[in-house]
């Protein structure tokens, strides 16, 4: 648990629709491998916010993209064993998800997470991988938000290149 990593001030975009979309590797460089080895689609989450532009997540991890069409779908399951995701919102109420940051050195984004326990005030804030945050989020019908920071951070890396 920490400390919520954006401020107040920061201006949030609200998540209107999510898509789980898949690419071939080969969308992501220049080169074809020549090797004859195939390789599995990648999983992406497209998020399409309140002001019309779309935030897109790579790299997504199967089991979570194919939990999180589910979700989206209304698909349940006939198993009677809980996952984690299932299990959080039947203890706690899961007041929304925040894309807020993007990790130093790297191209891994970050979630807040802020969850009430039943029968109590405080809200405390939770770090979580956004993907899993996004599922989270799903299953417990709680708004799920991308910060401004997020966005501005990526446009500029995009013309940086």
């Amino acid at each position: 648990m920490e400390n919520s990593s954006f401020s107040e001030d920061t201006k949030l975009f609200k998540v209107i629709n999510i898509d789980v979309l898949t690419a071939s590797p080969d969308v992501f460089t220049a080169e074809k491998d020549l090797s004859g080895i195939e390789y599995a689609e990648i999983p992406l989450l497209n998020f399409e916010l309140e002001n019309g532009e779309n935030f897109l997540m790579a790299n997504i991890p199967i089991s979570i993209a194919i939990d999180i069409s589910r979700a989206i779908g209304g698909v349940n399951g006939n198993d009677s064993r809980l996952t984690l995701a299932e299990l959080i919102p039947e203890i706690c109420v899961v007041e929304k998800i925040i894309i807020d940051s993007i990790i130093p050195y790297s191209n891994a984004y970050q979630a807040t997470v802020e969850i009430r326990l039943e029968g109590f005030s405080d809200v405390q804030h939770f770090q979580m991988i956004p993907s899993h945050a996004t599922l989270l989020a799903l299953l417990a019908n709680a708004d799920i938000y991308v910060s401004d920071n997020v966005i501005r951070t990526i446009d500029n890396l995009e013309y940086e290149d």
